[in-house]
């Protein structure tokens, strides 16, 4: 890629939920290596430090803050720390997600592992939303980008609440974009189609076992990033 190519995002701080690993990690990698102050939120405390502490070698500004999207109040601690820190949030990308339950029928799935998945998914991804809006509206140019799912909106997904809670935070998206674009908050949703990362590996492994073949090959999460430089642009 062509130096003239890459994102400018000097001077910009972005948070990215689920940003330890996978395509959260890539996002992270991406944003700090174009100048961004980057906010890694994540639920695993110890692979959330050890990305932080790579991406801020050579003196990018990148912090790590342990939280469990489905509560508000470490949710919204977390932009506390940003405005106290930073003073300004200029962008924020969900992508903290799980996918539990693959290839289970409706009947074998368990209910609290349907409501885990969609309170992490959706709901965490609302919550942030919610404590970031006012930031990003101070900012004057906020961008807020949701990671949903190919796998709910036009693909079945192996898990019943993946799929559910993937649709849910494309049609949280759009609503939200309906709600923000007036106060100058722009708002993107991405949905990937198969990207290798640890959970669709961890899927892929299961397969065969289940229906005796095994799953197409995925794409690498860079396959994505040139989506995530045209929404953060």
């Amino acid at each position: 890629m062509a130096t003239s190519d890459l994102l400018d995002l000097s001077g910009k701080v972005i948070v990215i939920t689920g940003g330890a690993q996978g395509i959260g990690e890539a996002t992270a990698e991406l944003c700090a290596a174009r100048g961004a102050s980057v906010v890694i939120v994540d639920y695993n405390a110890e692979v959330g430090t050890k990305t932080a502490t790579r991406l801020s070698e050579g003196s990018q500004h990148v912090d790590f803050v342990a939280t469990d999207v489905r509560d508000a109040e470490q949710v919204k601690a977390v932009f506390d720390f940003v405005q106290q820190k930073y003073q300004r949030l200029d962008g924020l990308v969900c992508g903290a997600g799980v996918l539990i339950g693959p290839w289970l029928q409706p009947e074998e799935f368990p209910i609290e592992d349907f409501e885990r998945t969609l309170d992490i998914n959706m709901k965490g991804a609302f919550l942030c939303s919610k404590y970031a809006a006012p930031m990003l509206e101070a900012s004057g140019k906020g961008v807020m980008i949701l990671i949903a799912s190919i796998a709910g909106v036009s693909a079945a997904s192996s898990s019943l609440a993946y799929g559910a809670s993937k649709g849910g935070v494309n049609g949280l998206g759009m609503t939200l974009e309906s709600h923000l674009r007036p106060r100058g908050i722009r708002v993107n949703v991405l949905c990937p189609g198969n990207i290798v990362t640890a959970m669709k590996l961890s899927v892929e492994r299961r397969l065969p076992a289940k229906v005796g073949r095994s799953m197409k090959r995925s794409s690498k999460p860079s396959k994505i990033m040139a989506c995530l430089r045209v929404s953060l642009a």
